[in-house]
């Protein structure tokens, strides 16, 4: 499998995860809608003077569905706290063929230990905390070339 065909997967992967959080969110807000217009019904009917059953019942309901809705974005939450993880990967994913496409311009002599010296900083990071710029790799072929002079 190639670099773009595992891109187009993360990719794909991140859009159906960004897919379902949106549903997530608006079946949370459809709860939340639904179990707030039922309270009021209820709460209505309590003031009306209609059967107590009715109302309680009616009242009862909506806070059931309150609390179910509440679950909902809670599901919510951890669905969106999964697509930022995958978000995450996918920028990993880019910065590391930037980095690694950015080894094609530097010098022969010098890819070798940009080479390594990426691998390093890939191996030891454990977030994408340092961002991958030209000026930043260019600097790290530059301090491996003058680690190498006499």
């Amino acid at each position: 499998m190639d670099a773009k065909q595992t891109a187009a997967y993360i990719e794909a992967y991140y859009k159906t995860n960004q897919s379902h959080v949106a549903w997530s969110f608006w079946a949370s807000l459809s709860a939340l809608v639904v179990g707030l217009v039922v309270l009021v019904v209820g709460v209505v009917l309590a003031f009306r003077g209609s059967a107590p059953a009715v109302s309680i019942t009616t009242t009862a309901a909506g806070v059931l569905t309150q609390f179910i809705s509440a679950g909902f974005f809670y599901l919510y939450n951890k669905n969106l706290r999964q697509l930022n993880v995958f978000y995450q990967k996918l920028v990993q994913h880019q910065d590391l063929l930037f980095a690694f496409g950015l080894t094609g311009h530097t010098k022969e002599e010098d890819r070798a230990d940009v080479i390594k010296g990426l691998i390093g900083a890939l191996l030891s990071r454990s977030a994408p905390s340092v961002e991958l710029t030209p000026e930043l790799v260019k600097a790290m072929a530059e301090s491996r070339a003058a680690d190498r002079r006499p």
